[in-house]
């Protein structure tokens, strides 16, 4: 084997690497109450269908249900704003399946459209920032109703049907306002005190990123909120914990501490309060330019094209199936993480489906199956953040559940396409993902790298001249920081890309720190708790 052989074979060795894909990450807060909110969106609309005698029609309330999905944690602001437009996306998307469904009956149509849904809805999501579950909802709301649908006659009873389903669930997204206004900003607090402390407990690269990144989203959540109360409270404590990490000290046990009382709502009040000044910075939110993720898009046409139509050519029904496989593994940035969404996909699935078998040997009717789904779909909401291979072991239950209340006698069989299919379509994406290379990581991970440079030496000069933009030049140096490590993640999950220059990002990034460390306010002088 020559030397080029033995470097190709090195880099896909640790492209393909599978230890990091079934690692647990269990989070803190904000995962039973998003749970307890999707349960109830699911099952309100559903049973109340079923009241009412239509249970055909309990599928399309599932999908606008899947609004409830998005923004789990998100404060209510951008909830407001995300979930409105998620909402009418996944009814435009059930729209176009149903109307394509109707006027034709060809299975290339219903891939095209499928394909085309599944594009639009990724790079959507890496655009607007969704977060989990991206744009993978969009395509397996219109593949299911597309396999749902029964002519022109019920398109709008269909559409209508999703949207009522699909408001509810805004509303029940949003009125948590009324009972926990503080609650996105607490969780989002707890979450970094305890990544903090485990940066104190176990120091590297990337628990420090994984710590800064989370202050910082912490803090920018807290950004034009009144100084007062709980707000300033809880601003001191993450001025006290992004202290900790430029200077650090034995204070894990401190921080974990403080992290449950905030997030159970019992927040100490700080023994010195810093200048609200250092919270000031605008967050890098909002829309971001669509060129980084036209390569991404691309990909998730490939891959979904080709799932559907091989797919259809080996016989195995349920393209659909294959389709939101392919979009489901694609969500993800990397050829790395691709491959890990692949292992997750098929390990998850054949547990899902085992689990299935077991159920419907119960030859559950109708009103259990509903029940078994709404169980499914709280499950999986408790765990997916964790493992998103244990997510799957309840949603692919769920899923059959859902496609055999139209056909009750068909559940052995729909495993096995379960099965087929998603196998198939994550491999097909998997492997596209290998070999369709995105060449501008190279440029992007150049830029970074000089951004991050120039943002060091603007802090530099604004320190030295005693200028009032240091704090300005602090969040720019952040904000540069966070942007090398991703484009050097995306550049390093990239098969061919030879040279990631990590030595180079992990001494820009060294020198950035101490840089930060330089200008942070002292020990003495950061929030600390009492009681």
């Amino acid at each position: 084997m020559n030397i080029f052989s033995r470097a190709a074979f090195s880099r896909l060795r640790r492209t393909l690497r599978t230890r990091e894909a079934l690692r647990f990450n269990w989070t803190v807060g904000g995962v039973v109450v998003p749970a307890a909110r999707v349960g109830v969106s699911f099952a309100t609309p559903m049973f109340a269908l079923v009241a009412l005698d239509r249970i055909d029609l309990v599928p399309f309330a599932a999908f606008g249900a899947f609004t409830s999905l998005y923004c789990r944690v998100d404060t209510w602001s951008r909830r407001a704003r995300l979930l409105s437009l998620i909402a009418l996306s996944l009814v435009a998307s059930v729209a176009a399946a149903t109307m394509i469904a109707a006027a034709t009956d060809h299975p290339l149509a219903g891939v095209v459209v499928l394909t085309a849904i599944a594009a639009l809805g990724k790079l959507a999501s890496d655009v607007l920032d969704f977060g989990p579950p991206g744009g993978l909802m969009f395509v397996f709301a219109a593949g299911a109703a597309a396999y749902a649908s029964h002519g022109w006659s019920t398109v709008g009873l269909h559409i209508g049907v999703t949207a009522a389903s699909a408001a509810l669930s805004v509303a029940l997204s949003l009125l948590g306002y009324l009972l926990h206004p503080t609650g996105p900003h607490r969780v989002a607090a707890a979450r970094a005190l305890a990544a903090v402390a485990d940066h104190l407990e176990t120091p590297d690269h990337a628990t420090r990123h994984r710590a800064h990144l989370a202050v910082h989203r912490a803090s920018a959540t807290l950004r034009g909120k009144p100084h007062r109360g709980t707000f300033d409270r809880i601003r001191a404590h993450l001025a006290h914990a992004e202290t900790l990490l430029h200077h650090p000290a034995d204070a894990a046990d401190e921080l974990r501490a403080l992290s449950r009382k905030i997030h159970r709502g019992r927040i100490p009040v700080p023994r010195n309060r810093p200048p609200a000044a250092r919270f000031q910075s605008k967050p890098p939110t909002g829309t971001r330019r669509v060129g980084p993720f036209l390569p991404g898009a691309g990909r998730m046409v490939v891959a979904c094209l080709l799932a559907g139509l091989i797919t259809g050519a080996l016989g195995l029904g349920h393209e659909y199936w294959a389709i939101v496989s392919a979009s489901a593994v694609l969500q993800s940035a990397t050829a790395t993480s691709t491959w890990h969404r692949t292992v997750q996909r098929t390990t998850g699935t054949i547990a899902g489906a085992l689990l299935a078998l077991v159920m419907f040997g119960f030859h559950p009717g109708p009103m259990a199956i509903l029940v078994l789904v709404v169980i499914c779909q709280l499950a999986a909401e408790l765990v997916v953040q964790a493992n998103y291979a244990l997510g799957l072991t309840f949603v692919t239950p769920l899923a059959l559940g859902l496609s055999s209340l139209g056909n009750p006698a068909a559940h052995n069989a729909l495993v096995v396409e379960r099965i087929g299919t998603t196998i198939l379509g994550a491999l097909i994406a998997a492997a596209v993902s290998l070999l369709l290379i995105d060449r501008h990581t190279t440029r992007r991970l150049d830029l970074a790298l000089a951004e991050c440079r120039d943002a060091q030496e603007a802090l530099r000069g604004a320190v030295s001249a005693q200028k009032t933009t240091v704090d300005d030049a602090r969040a720019r140096l952040m904000r540069s920081l966070f942007a090398l490590r991703n484009a050097h993640a995306v550049a390093e999950g990239e098969l061919w890309h030879r040279n990631t220059r990590t030595r180079e990002v992990l001494d820009t990034e060294r020198t950035a720190y101490e840089v930060l460390a330089a200008t942070a306010p002292s020990r003495e002088h950061s929030g600390t708790s009492r009681g």
